[in-house]
């Protein structure tokens, strides 16, 4: 049944009632039961994703930053995979709480320089680093 509400939900992504409908399935899954091990398919939903509002922060995103700092570095490999606009978010969510700044704050670098991101991702990811850098 999980695989079923996470097939359910990605294919409401960007739908008019997205927040509501989310809020809704993701309710489902915590009644069902599901924890930590399905993080990495809902950072999956993002990076497939990577222009769509899953809102700030969502529904998806309370639930996972409930496995914090549990989640970080699934965040990180996921932001490393295929960065997208909410993943960035919620990477600067994590920088000021975490032992290892400087890795995550070279992830934002990274995407920031990498052409291959869209542009208003790597615009995002740039905004971030140079708050945390001062630069």
């Amino acid at each position: 049944m999980t695989d079923e509400l996470l097939k359910e939900l990605e294919g409401l992504v960007g739908s008019d009632n997205f927040e509501a409908d989310m809020e809704e399935i993701m309710s489902r899954l915590q009644a069902e039961g599901a924890g930590f091990e399905i993080v990495k398919d809902l950072l999956g939903i993002m990076e497939r994703h990577p222009l769509d509002d899953f809102g700030m922060p969502g529904a998806m995103v309370h639930f996972i930053e409930g496995f914090y700092p549990k989640y970080v570095p699934l965040l990180a490999d996921s932001l490393k995979r295929s960065p997208a606009m909410q993943t960035v978010w919620m990477l600067n969510r994590c920088i000021n709480g975490v032992e290892n700044k400087e890795e995550y704050i070279n992830i934002l670098k990274s995407i920031s320089e990498n052409e291959a991101v869209d542009k208003m991702i790597r615009d995002s990811a740039r905004e971030f680093y140079e708050f945390h850098t001062g630069q």
